[in-house]
């Protein structure tokens, strides 16, 4: 029997490895045959290798530290693993450098002087404990004599794998005031998709595919999932000869790989869609059967309704050739049910996101793909179950949480606050934050740097953070905060088609310093300090026993773990599964239980958002702001590069040597007009300020786009990503002698400070790439990495964006039939 080509690299891999790197890769393949104990450091003189589950970035891989004299010496992927199948990328593989950053913050430290002044006190965990206690007891005896409510404690969370603990601790507290940062990330995606099939995420079947239409899902560099995905895209590629087909303004990684690469217009993702969609039922090559038994709308009433978006339309509004348009779509459905789709935030991260979402997912609905073998597919995962008592969810809604203008973006819209907050919506008097950097990683940054700087609005400002990130540099109190590489977590992404998982972390070495992680702080807190008698109810929800009690309660709730071994088992594997890493797949889930709606059926045909008066079909909405674009106005679009996320990478040595700066990608033929130069300073103005940058001229990008990562630019995060190598912290306890021989002198330039709020009225995400923009030459007295921005110009911008939500006067794509308010008018 022949053997597969990710069997053959597996083999190759594995040889190289361990003739490259000798004892310690063997191991690695100890570990994949069940030889090597994973316990932990006992601090003597030998290799151990002890499963964890990285946390770089949100993928969640599945890793092996190997430990040698109490200290981690290399990161590798677990191969029990059955999502990375034994491989981290590059981040993952970085992991140390931020496990032993000489910059991390490693005790609990006190404002010593003006917040932002940069003057620190270290001091106890006691006294940490008691100064935040007191302050939120505060708040609760206020809210308990009727002078107050609970919803002024806020916890705002930036890499949300609490898995429900914030809302046992915030819930504990009374407060409804729950924040996150998915309206940044991925939230209308997940809107777009909740209410069409149900989950908020898809998990295509790229090894047995023929066909792959990816829509701005940079699956090769930094798309969701990026390493299991790129190993099973390349899969299909080489052993099913599957074609990539890709769209998205930049030349990517992706579009490098592809077979077509077609530099889209930011925001026509849908317009595309559509088109190909029209052409395929109209070329009768849709699956009837399909939709007229599986849909909640008719195949005829739906080939009528796509008349209308023909091919010469959508190239009119996304520079997409019909002819191509037509052929791709032709291909796609004679590929069917091999065929699939792929989105990320290239369709998402606009004002009309969760409507492009739903216009990509009907090329699978159409065709009838879902759930076949090399089709679109259901995530594969697992529920867990928490320990008893639960508190029950606060009566009062946050303003915060819960803005009026979004009733159907459930995954709040976090990037509005601080406008909220200044609006004077809600008040704040306890902020607690747990790696969130606002005032980098939101648009509008400088409002949220003048927010936290305000102790009128923010009275008392708490940073659970691993370093001083900009916005921790901006806090009152800082509790230091572990590693991935030092705390129990639990993770179940599905990251697989082939199985479902559930994966632990767990400390591969002790906390260095006196960090906590997030579970223990708040289990410390709430037992000892805020409640220790259990007088104000709230210590009765913590009565779980330690962190790691409640990970291993969580882990063995889910059918089969105890069955194998319960928590022994995966702290000696890392990962469990019902079936092996290299199982089959099993299709047609939803043939058991129908999807996951009201009816059981995909909704074409959205009710509840024709309640709150928007189109309830997959729709084509124009970007208002890029209606009123003028010749000389380009669209300015963000991006990761592969081996950053977007705030949190830039001090990893190895990543940073790399890549460390991000110039403006500009199209060679608007460059040459503009008399401009790879190299130059550049000025890029929007309506709300402008940035000075350096220029790089390609034609790997759409003529009417520039590009700029925004992983760069930082003022904190340590020497490294700031560049002031030679400016010790105060709080760093170890120097790192590779920063002497650090050769580049340019840290980037952050774009964040001139992009303006613009949201998804449905989805309530971020268009991170809707910003129109003008780019020239720099002007005299222009320094590189200058910003300036205008705060009344950026309060406008968000009081615009308001206008177009559905209570507002320009809301747009009311379904027929709808009122104002969002009511249907009575027959």
């Amino acid at each position: 029997m022949g053997l597969k080509r990710r069997d053959f690299l597996k083999i190759g891999a594995v040889a190289a490895a361990a003739v490259a790197l000798g004892p310690k890769v063997l191991k690695a393949m100890e570990f994949a045959d069940g030889g090597v104990t994973a316990s932990h450091v006992t601090g003597a003189p030998r290799v151990e290798a002890v499963p964890y589950t990285c946390l770089q970035c949100n993928v969640e891989d599945g890793g092996l530290a190997f430990i040698e004299n109490g200290r981690v010496v290399k990161l590798e992927g677990n191969p029990k693993h059955p999502g990375n199948r034994g491989k981290l990328c590059a981040k993952g593989n970085a992991g140390t450098n931020q496990l032993y950053d000489p910059d991390r913050v490693l005790y609990p430290m006190r404002r010593a002087g003006r917040r932002g002044e940069g003057k620190w006190k270290r001091i106890t965990w006691e006294e940490a404990y008691q100064e935040l206690a007191a302050r939120i007891n505060e708040v609760l005896d206020r809210a308990k004599a009727g002078k107050g409510s609970p919803n002024e404690i806020a916890l705002h969370i930036g890499r949300n794998r609490w898995f429900g603990f914030d809302n046992r601790f915030m819930n504990a507290l009374g407060s409804d005031t729950r924040l996150n940062h998915t309206s940044i990330c991925e939230s209308s995606k997940k809107i777009g998709m909740q209410a069409t099939w149900g989950p908020d995420i898809e998990t295509p079947d790229f090894t047995n595919t023929k066909y792959m239409l990816i829509f701005g899902g940079n699956v090769y560099e930094a798309g969701y999932f990026h390493n299991p995905y790129v190993q099973r895209v390349v899969e299909g590629r080489v052993d099913n000869h599957a074609k990539l087909v890709y769209f998205d303004p930049r030349m990517s990684n992706t579009a490098g790989k592809a077979d077509e690469w077609f530099p889209v217009f930011p925001g026509t993702d849908g317009a595309v869609a559509l088109a190909m969609c029209n052409v395929i039922v109209s070329s009768k090559l849709h699956n009837e059967a399909f939709i007229n038994r599986w849909t909640n709308y008719p195949a005829d009433k739906l080939a009528k309704y796509l008349e209308q978006f023909t091919p010469e339309w959508a190239e009119k509004v996304s520079s997409v050739p019909a002819k191509d348009i037509k052929r791709i779509a032709i291909e796609f459905a004679l590929a069917a049910p091999r065929c699939t789709t792929y989105t990320y935030r290239g369709p998402a991260k606009h004002f009309n996101g969760a409507y492009s979402e739903r216009c990509t997912m009907l090329l699978n609905i159409v065709t009838g793909s879902i759930e076949e073998k090399g089709g679109y597919c259901l995530p594969r995962g697992v529920s867990f179950k928490h320990p008893q008592p639960e508190p029950p969810a606060p009566k009062e809604k946050s303003e915060l949480a819960h803005p009026r203008e979004y009733p159907l973006a459930e995954h709040k819209v976090s990037h509005h606050v601080a406008q909220m907050i200044k609006e004077g919506r809600q008040k704040i008097s306890v902020y607690i934050r747990h790696y969130y950097n606002g005032c980098y990683s939101n648009p509008d940054a400088e409002t949220w740097r003048e927010v936290y700087l305000d102790e009128k609005l923010i009275p008392f400002h708490v940073s659970m953070d691993t370093f001083m990130s900009e916005a921790t540099a901006l806090s009152d109190l800082i509790l230091p905060e572990t590693t991935y590489l030092e705390r129990f977590d639990i993770e179940n992404m599905p990251s697989s088609i082939e199985t479902p998982w559930v994966g632990i972390r767990q400390p591969v070495v002790k906390p260095l310093g006196e960090c906590k992680s997030y579970r223990d702080i708040v289990l410390e807190l709430v037992t000892k300090h805020l409640d220790p008698t259990g007088g104000r109810g709230v210590k009765k929800y913590f009565d779980y026993g330690t962190t790691e009690d409640y990970i291993k309660y969580m882990a063995e709730s889910v059918p089969g773990v105890k069955e194998a071994g319960g928590w022994a088992y995966l702290k000696k594997n890392g990962v469990w599964s019902p079936k092996p890493v290299d199982a089959e797949p099993e299709y047609g889930l939803y043939k058991k239980n129908g999807f996951g709606t009201k009816d059981k059926k995909i909704n074409i045909y959205a009710e509840e958002w024709a309640r709150h008066g928007f189109n309830p079909l997959p729709h084509y909405e124009p970007i208002p702001a890029h209606e009123k674009m003028k010749e000389d106005d380009l669209v300015l679009i963000t991006f990761k590069w592969n081996v950053h996320v977007q705030s949190r990478t830039a001090n990893q040595k190895w990543l940073a040597e790399i890549i460390h700066y991000n110039p403006v990608w500009i199209n060679a033929k608007v460059a040459e007009k503009k008399g401009i130069k790879t190299g130059d300073l550049v000025r890029i103005t929007s309506r709300i300020g402008y940035m000075v940058t350096k220029a790089f001229v390609t034609e790997g990008i759409h003529p009417r786009v520039v590009a700029v990562s925004n992983s760069f630019g930082h003022t904190e995060y340590g020497r490294l990503a700031s560049l002031k190598l030679k400016e010790k912290p105060e709080w760093a306890t170890s120097d790192d002698p590779e920063y002497l021989h650090v050769f580049w002198k340019d840290k980037g330039a952050h774009p964040n400070f001139i992009i303006p709020v613009s949201t998804d009225p449905i989805g309530g995400s971020q268009g991170w790439y809707d910003t129109v923009v003008t780019v020239g030459k720099a002007e005299p007295g222009d320094r590189y990495q200058d910003y300036k921005v205008d705060m009344e110009a950026a309060r406008k911008a968000y009081e615009e964006t308001l206008r177009y939500t559905y209570s507002g006067p320009d809301f747009r794509g009311r379904a027929p039939g709808a009122k104002k308010d969002g009511k249907k008018k009575s027959a």
